[in-house]
């Protein structure tokens, strides 16, 4: 017995000894627990809004309520986000709770849930988890193509907007501002960005003083989880001083006209391409409208441009060039010249540039063109008293002449007669000509030279001229007299005035 005892003795010892190391901890009825946790968005990035969301849960039995007092989110000390008195648990119940937090730094963000409540009989009670979280440096991109700005001038400054997060960005505001000069055009506005996606944006700017300058971009945008936020961006540029540098060439319009067939008598009897209109290659060519292009070699954009051409003391019809011009473009624009005076042609050009007016100004050395008939290769051939007449009209000018006829006049001893008492060309372009072929009854004992009268317009100008053609002695012969009959020759010799309006005109080549 005594063994027993003392055996018993030293069990209830060992027990006191240890439960007098142990501190007195009251052990609530309540079990309170995080049952659960989720992170949106799965990817956080910095500056946007992060959201955590805490279920609590007062499970494994209790026999009481619990009153949440708090629940934080606590990294290194700090509360980044807590919600208060956000409600109470009843037995075996649940809550839950979001909290969103920011961070500002990229990396992995070690946090602790903190939970804290109160049982019914007001003994408190708290819970803790741990929580890792890795957030990534994507904010809004901001990209700016402008490097160069131009004092007093308008430069159009594209901003491109990149959204690099899993999440759509919404009411996406974009400002641009500067300390140099002022914004034109200062905001934009996108609806949505979806994830992933970019939108180019256009504002303009006018810088004040030449130097160094910095554009601020602001982006204002609500997050995926309904958050506004703001990102600033800063992007130097130079500003160069104003260099209004335009040129203007003024030279023969070219033209896509492809060769005709010449209508009429004049395509028969030439048949193939004859009479086709030919253009030397050397640009010395009589123009009847010439193009004017205007080339932007200065550093800042021109608009409202206007050329004015003149001749002498004409002033022509004013024609708009396309624009704006930004630097290194250029834009041509067609002047016809159909009523304008030959001479020396210059070209006026106005534009704005900057806040002020500038003018260039080109020359262009113009010889309208014009055309003149000459009958040339003539031959004169007599049988049974009719004498056949053939021969050449040329136009020795480099514009076209129209409606062309020639038809034996009446004279002594002279009368038309068929089959060809009248012969009808019709229109020889410039340098070109046609045959023709005339017949008359001549009273040989009373005709010394038969007459020919020549019609033809020249740009709206009906002109009639009459030559007379010398009767030989030999004129039964069929040898060929090859004769060159100049019209204002044989005007001046026969001394026979024109009828019609309009004195010849002598074409020169330069």
């Amino acid at each position: 017995m005594s063994s027993r005892f003392a055996v018993v003795l030293t069990l209830l010892l060992l027990v006191g000894s240890i439960a007098g190391a142990m501190p007195a901890v009251a052990v609530p009825d309540a079990r309170l627990t995080v049952s659960g946790v989720a992170v949106t968005p799965g990817t956080p990035v910095t500056g946007a809004p992060v959201t955590v969301t805490v279920t609590v849960s007062n499970g494994g039995g209790s026999p009481e309520a619990l009153a949440v007092d708090e629940i934080r989110l606590v990294e290194d000390g700090d509360v980044v986000a807590r919600s208060v008195d956000p409600g109470s648990l009843s037995a075996g119940g649940t809550l839950t709770v979001p909290l969103t937090a920011r961070f500002a730094d990229p990396g992995q963000h070690d946090l602790t849930i903190q939970v804290r409540g109160r049982d019914e009989d007001d003994t408190r009670v708290e819970v803790r988890r741990p929580l890792s979280l890795v957030v990534e440096s994507a904010p809004p991109l901001v990209e700016l193509n402008t490097t160069d700005l131009v004092v007093d001038s308008e430069t159009a400054v594209p901003v491109v907007v990149s959204n690099p997060t899993t999440d759509t960005m919404r009411n996406v505001v974009v400002s641009l501002s500067t300390a140099n000069g002022e914004a034109i055009v200062d905001r934009r506005t996108v609806a949505s960005l979806a994830a992933g996606a970019e939108t180019g944006l256009d504002f303009t700017v006018r810088a004040a003083a030449a130097g160094d300058a910095t554009l601020t971009v602001r982006v204002d945008y609500t997050t995926g989880s309904g958050t506004r936020a703001t990102e600033t961006f800063e992007h130097p540029v130079r500003v160069a001083e104003l260099d209004d540098d335009i040129g203007v060439r003024v030279e023969t319009a070219p033209t896509s006209e492809e060769p005709q067939q010449p209508a009429g008598q004049l395509g028969v009897l030439l048949g193939g391409n004859a009479g086709q209109t030919t253009r030397d290659g050397d640009g010395d060519d009589e123009a009847a409208r010439v193009e004017v292009t205007v080339t932007n070699f200065g550093n800042a954009p021109i608009e409202d441009v206007v050329a004015t051409p003149r001749v002498g003391e004409t002033t022509l019809a004013r024609v708009g060039v396309p624009g704006p011009l930004g630097p290194g473009e250029e834009a041509s624009v067609i002047v016809p010249l159909e009523r304008a005076p030959g001479g020396d042609l210059v070209v006026d050009v106005t534009y704005t540039v900057g806040s002020g007016e500038g003018t260039a100004t080109g020359q262009f050395d113009f010889r309208p063109q014009t055309g003149a008939v000459r009958v040339t290769g003539v031959d004169l051939v007599a049988e049974d008293g009719v004498v056949r007449v053939t021969g050449n009209a040329g136009n020795v000018g480099r514009g076209s002449v129209t409606g062309v006829v020639l038809a034996v006049g009446s004279a002594a001893g002279v009368e038309p007669a068929y089959p060809q008492r009248d012969y009808f060309v019709g229109t020889v372009e410039g340098s070109e000509f046609a045959p023709f072929e005339l017949t008359a009854r001549v009273d040989e004992a009373n005709a010394t030279a038969i007459p020919v009268v020549v019609t033809y317009a020249v740009d709206g100008d009906v002109r009639e001229e009459r030559l007379e053609l010398p009767l030989r002695d030999d004129l039964g012969s069929e040898e060929s007299s090859d004769r060159q009959l100049p019209l204002s020759i044989w005007l001046g010799v026969v001394g026979v005035a024109a009828v019609a309006a309009g004195a010849v005109v002598v074409v020169r080549r330069r």
